[in-house]
Protein backbone atom coordinates (compact mmCIF):
# COMPACT_ATOMS: atom_id res chain seq x y z
CA UNK A 1 0.00 0.00 0.00
CA UNK A 2 2.56 2.54 0.65
CA UNK A 3 4.62 1.81 -1.94
CA UNK A 4 1.51 2.29 -4.40
CA UNK A 5 0.74 5.55 -2.58
CA UNK A 6 4.49 6.77 -3.22
CA UNK A 7 4.22 5.56 -6.72
CA UNK A 8 0.74 8.01 -7.53
CA UNK A 9 2.47 10.45 -6.23
CA UNK A 10 -0.65 10.84 -3.66
CA UNK A 11 1.19 13.28 -0.91
CA UNK A 12 3.22 15.12 -3.21
CA UNK A 13 0.69 16.01 -6.09
CA UNK A 14 -3.01 14.49 -5.70
CA UNK A 15 -3.05 16.26 -1.84
CA UNK A 16 -1.17 19.69 -2.48
CA UNK A 17 -3.41 19.57 -5.86
CA UNK A 18 -7.08 18.67 -3.90
CA UNK A 19 -5.81 21.70 -0.74
CA UNK A 20 -5.08 24.29 -4.05
CA UNK A 21 -8.27 23.43 -5.59
CA UNK A 22 -10.22 24.04 -2.28
CA UNK A 23 -8.14 27.29 -1.34
CA UNK A 24 -9.29 28.95 -4.28
CA UNK A 25 -12.65 27.71 -5.02
CA UNK A 26 -13.38 29.25 -1.29
CA UNK A 27 -11.59 32.17 -1.92
CA UNK A 28 -13.21 32.75 -5.55
CA UNK A 29 -16.70 31.53 -4.51
CA UNK A 30 -18.87 33.84 -6.58
CA UNK A 31 -16.74 35.87 -8.25
CA UNK A 32 -17.29 36.36 -11.88
CA UNK A 33 -15.19 37.48 -14.71
CA UNK A 34 -16.09 38.48 -18.20
CA UNK A 35 -14.23 36.83 -21.10
CA UNK A 36 -15.22 37.27 -24.86
CA UNK A 37 -17.70 34.79 -26.46
CA UNK A 38 -18.91 33.90 -29.79
CA UNK A 39 -22.57 33.18 -28.80
CA UNK A 40 -23.08 36.16 -27.09
CA UNK A 41 -22.30 39.50 -27.64
CA UNK A 42 -22.41 41.32 -24.37
CA UNK A 43 -22.47 40.04 -20.17
CA UNK A 44 -20.57 36.67 -20.93
CA UNK A 45 -19.73 36.70 -17.27
CA UNK A 46 -18.07 33.47 -15.95
CA UNK A 47 -17.65 31.67 -12.52
CA UNK A 48 -13.68 31.88 -11.54
CA UNK A 49 -14.55 28.83 -9.61
CA UNK A 50 -15.54 27.55 -12.75
CA UNK A 51 -11.78 26.77 -13.33
CA UNK A 52 -10.42 25.25 -10.24
CA UNK A 53 -11.39 21.76 -10.99
CA UNK A 54 -8.64 21.40 -13.40
CA UNK A 55 -6.46 21.58 -10.33
CA UNK A 56 -8.17 18.16 -9.31
CA UNK A 57 -8.31 16.99 -12.81
CA UNK A 58 -4.70 17.45 -13.80
CA UNK A 59 -3.88 16.34 -10.20
CA UNK A 60 -5.27 13.18 -10.30
CA UNK A 61 -4.24 12.48 -14.28
CA UNK A 62 -0.70 13.09 -13.74
CA UNK A 63 -0.79 10.56 -10.31
CA UNK A 64 -2.84 7.71 -12.00
CA UNK A 65 -0.43 7.82 -15.03
CA UNK A 66 2.74 7.61 -12.53
CA UNK A 67 3.49 4.17 -12.82
CA UNK A 68 5.95 1.07 -12.24
CA UNK A 69 5.17 -1.40 -14.62
CA UNK A 70 6.99 -4.33 -13.58
CA UNK A 71 5.67 -3.93 -10.40
CA UNK A 72 1.72 -3.68 -11.23
CA UNK A 73 2.37 -6.12 -13.31
CA UNK A 74 3.49 -8.74 -10.83
CA UNK A 75 -0.29 -9.91 -10.47
CA UNK A 76 -0.39 -10.49 -6.71
CA UNK A 77 -1.45 -6.91 -6.15
CA UNK A 78 -5.14 -4.90 -6.70
CA UNK A 79 -3.79 -2.37 -8.42
CA UNK A 80 -7.31 -1.88 -10.52
CA UNK A 81 -9.38 -1.57 -7.42
CA UNK A 82 -6.88 1.10 -5.49
CA UNK A 83 -6.76 2.68 -8.48
CA UNK A 84 -10.35 3.18 -8.61
CA UNK A 85 -10.96 3.63 -4.87
CA UNK A 86 -8.05 6.65 -5.37
CA UNK A 87 -10.81 8.69 -7.88
CA UNK A 88 -13.68 7.98 -5.98
CA UNK A 89 -11.79 9.18 -2.88
CA UNK A 90 -10.83 11.88 -4.23
CA UNK A 91 -14.26 13.11 -5.84
CA UNK A 92 -15.76 12.01 -2.52
CA UNK A 93 -13.45 14.55 -0.97
CA UNK A 94 -14.41 17.06 -3.35
CA UNK A 95 -18.17 16.63 -2.66
CA UNK A 96 -17.53 16.71 0.89
CA UNK A 97 -15.58 19.91 1.22
CA UNK A 98 -17.49 21.79 -1.75
CA UNK A 99 -20.17 21.40 0.04
CA UNK A 100 -19.75 22.12 3.24
CA UNK A 101 -18.07 25.53 2.26
CA UNK A 102 -20.88 26.06 0.20
CA UNK A 103 -23.01 25.95 3.61
CA UNK A 104 -20.43 27.80 5.86
CA UNK A 105 -19.64 30.08 3.00
CA UNK A 106 -23.31 30.49 1.60
CA UNK A 107 -21.97 30.64 -2.46
CA UNK A 108 -23.43 28.70 -4.97
CA UNK A 109 -20.49 29.13 -6.75
CA UNK A 110 -18.30 26.82 -4.42
CA UNK A 111 -21.01 24.05 -5.09
CA UNK A 112 -21.23 24.07 -8.09
CA UNK A 113 -17.32 23.70 -8.35
CA UNK A 114 -17.57 20.47 -6.67
CA UNK A 115 -20.03 19.12 -9.27
CA UNK A 116 -18.42 20.63 -12.02
CA UNK A 117 -15.27 18.40 -11.08
CA UNK A 118 -17.28 15.24 -11.00
CA UNK A 119 -18.08 16.05 -14.91
CA UNK A 120 -14.64 17.43 -15.56
CA UNK A 121 -12.64 14.28 -13.72
CA UNK A 122 -14.92 11.75 -15.35
CA UNK A 123 -14.72 13.54 -18.95
CA UNK A 124 -10.82 13.28 -18.97
CA UNK A 125 -11.14 9.75 -17.38
CA UNK A 126 -12.82 8.76 -20.20
CA UNK A 127 -10.28 9.99 -22.34
CA UNK A 128 -7.27 9.06 -20.26
CA UNK A 129 -7.04 5.37 -21.94
CA UNK A 130 -5.99 6.34 -25.06
CA UNK A 131 -4.79 10.14 -24.71
CA UNK A 132 -2.81 9.30 -20.91
CA UNK A 133 -1.82 12.73 -19.28
CA UNK A 134 -3.10 14.78 -22.27
CA UNK A 135 -6.54 14.07 -21.16
CA UNK A 136 -6.56 16.75 -19.11
CA UNK A 137 -7.00 18.54 -22.28
CA UNK A 138 -10.28 17.48 -22.81
CA UNK A 139 -11.76 19.32 -19.69
CA UNK A 140 -9.81 22.02 -20.26
CA UNK A 141 -11.56 22.29 -24.09
CA UNK A 142 -14.86 21.39 -22.46
CA UNK A 143 -14.79 24.52 -19.95
CA UNK A 144 -13.57 27.12 -23.08
CA UNK A 145 -16.36 25.48 -25.25
CA UNK A 146 -18.93 26.55 -22.26
CA UNK A 147 -17.01 29.85 -22.11
CA UNK A 148 -17.42 30.55 -25.97
CA UNK A 149 -20.63 29.24 -27.18
CA UNK A 150 -22.53 28.05 -24.35
CA UNK A 151 -24.40 31.05 -23.45
CA UNK A 152 -28.03 31.75 -24.59
CA UNK A 153 -28.31 34.84 -23.63
CA UNK A 154 -26.28 36.60 -20.92
CA UNK A 155 -27.59 34.81 -17.96
CA UNK A 156 -28.80 31.88 -19.30
CA UNK A 157 -26.69 28.83 -20.76
CA UNK A 158 -28.00 26.38 -23.47
CA UNK A 159 -28.41 23.06 -21.72
CA UNK A 160 -25.88 21.28 -22.99
CA UNK A 161 -23.58 23.65 -21.54
CA UNK A 162 -23.80 21.40 -18.29
CA UNK A 163 -21.03 22.80 -16.35
CA UNK A 164 -22.42 26.58 -17.01
CA UNK A 165 -25.96 25.52 -15.81
CA UNK A 166 -27.31 26.74 -12.00
CA UNK A 167 -26.39 24.69 -9.57
CA UNK A 168 -30.51 23.83 -8.91
CA UNK A 169 -30.60 21.96 -12.78
CA UNK A 170 -31.47 18.22 -12.27
CA UNK A 171 -30.08 18.37 -15.89
CA UNK A 172 -26.35 19.60 -15.07
CA UNK A 173 -26.48 16.89 -11.60
CA UNK A 174 -27.38 14.12 -13.97
CA UNK A 175 -24.63 15.13 -16.17
CA UNK A 176 -22.06 14.97 -13.49
CA UNK A 177 -23.11 11.55 -12.02
CA UNK A 178 -23.32 10.02 -15.04
CA UNK A 179 -19.85 11.27 -16.53
CA UNK A 180 -18.55 10.79 -13.14
CA UNK A 181 -19.30 7.15 -13.67
CA UNK A 182 -18.78 6.38 -16.95
CA UNK A 183 -15.00 7.93 -16.22
CA UNK A 184 -14.38 5.62 -13.20
CA UNK A 185 -15.72 2.40 -15.07
CA UNK A 186 -13.89 3.29 -18.27
CA UNK A 187 -10.60 4.08 -15.94
CA UNK A 188 -10.84 0.84 -13.76
CA UNK A 189 -11.25 -1.11 -17.24
CA UNK A 190 -8.33 0.11 -18.61
CA UNK A 191 -6.01 -0.15 -15.57
CA UNK A 192 -6.72 -3.82 -15.50
CA UNK A 193 -6.42 -4.23 -19.05
CA UNK A 194 -2.93 -2.57 -19.05
CA UNK A 195 -2.26 -4.93 -15.82
CA UNK A 196 -3.06 -8.05 -17.27
CA UNK A 197 -1.07 -6.68 -20.57
CA UNK A 198 1.79 -5.33 -19.29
Amino acid sequence: MIWWLKTRLAHTVLAPGLAVFVLLTFLFQDGTIVLPAISVTAGNSVLLSGFSPLLVVGALVQCLDSRLTAAEAAGVRPVARLDTGLVLGVLAAVVALTASGAVLLDSPGVAMAGRNTLFLTGLALCGRGRLGRSSVVLPTAWIFLVVLVGHRTAEDFFPWAFTGLALASPTAALAAGAMSLAGVAVNHYMTSRQGSHA
